[in-house]
This record gives structure tokens, sequence and C-alpha cells, in this order.
């Protein structure tokens, strides 16, 4: 076998294993939504489903680390602004969930404290269908960008390598 086709072969090796790495991405990212959804309904997450920032969840570490391989990529580039956003979005809705704010006796008495949370909680499914349009646009890139790694001519793939 010549040189050029044992590279060739391995490229395409290598293409196989970003989109394996991209396909466990996403489902990290739809995880990472289902948390939000969770917190809304009552269900305690674990610390490490606690909202961070966007570089550091796991579809952040794969988009900042092994991902950057795509970097070049004008589908990647697109997913960026969209992931931020969705985890501004988390943020926003742990906050409203589990920002206590100190009540007076005479609030609590007469109810408003339980009103507030009850406000709370419609702002945060409120913000929980941006975030879960949010979602689904990233899912839609992530699934576009899959799509063009599988189309790829043999020399667009020597190029990611």
């Amino acid at each position: 076998m010549d040189i050029q086709l044992r590279l060739l072969n391995l490229w395409r090796y290598k293409l196989q294993e970003i989109i394996q790495k991209l396909r466990k991405a996403k489902q990290s990212h739809k995880r990472w939504v289902s948390y939000a959804s969770a917190l809304i309904e009552g269900i305690p997450i674990e610390k490490d489903q606690v909202p961070i920032n966007y570089t550091d969840c796991e579809f952040g570490s794969w988009y900042y680390g092994d991902g950057q391989a795509l970097s070049g990529l004008r589908e990647f580039k697109e997913i960026e602004d969209s992931h931020s956003q969705l985890h501004t979005l988390y943020m926003q809705i742990f906050a409203l969930l589990f920002n206590e704010k100190k009540h007076s006796l005479f609030s609590k008495l007469v109810g408003k404290a339980s009103k507030v949370d009850e406000q709370n909680k419609l702002e945060a499914k409120r913000k929980f269908k941006q975030l879960d349009l949010v979602s689904k646009t990233i899912v839609e890139k992530l699934d576009v960008l899959e799509s063009k790694l599988k189309n790829m001519a043999d020399d667009e793939i020597q190029k990611l390598a």
C-alpha cells in the first residue's frame, strides 16, 4: 500500500473518531438541558449538574478541546454563541429557583414569600422555553456539522488533519 493511501485511511479513521466525539458531545448537551428541566420540576440534581461556565461543561470541554479540529468550518463556529446563550439562560433559571430573598415576617404571614416563589417558578419555565429553543438550534447545527463531515471529500478530510 502506498504512503498516500495509508495517510488517507488514517485521516478517514480520524474523521470517524471526530464524528463519534461530536455525537457524544451532543448527547452530553441534551442531558444538560434535561437538568434544567429537572430543576424546574423540583427534582434534585447532583453538584456536577449545576450550571457552570459554558467552557467547563462536558460539551464545552469537547468544543474547546477535541472539537477545535473543526474550528475552520463555518458550521462549527456557528455553535459557540448559541451554546453561551444556553448557559446564560440556565444560570438565570438556577438563580430564579435558588436565590433566597429575605422576606419580612409580615410578608411571610400574608403569603407573599410563596407568591414570589411561584412567580420565580413561572419565570423559570418561561426561560426554559427559551433555553429549549436554543438547545434545538444547537442540535440542528450539530446535525448539519455531522452531515458535512460525513460527506467530506478526501481533500477536505486532509485539511482537518
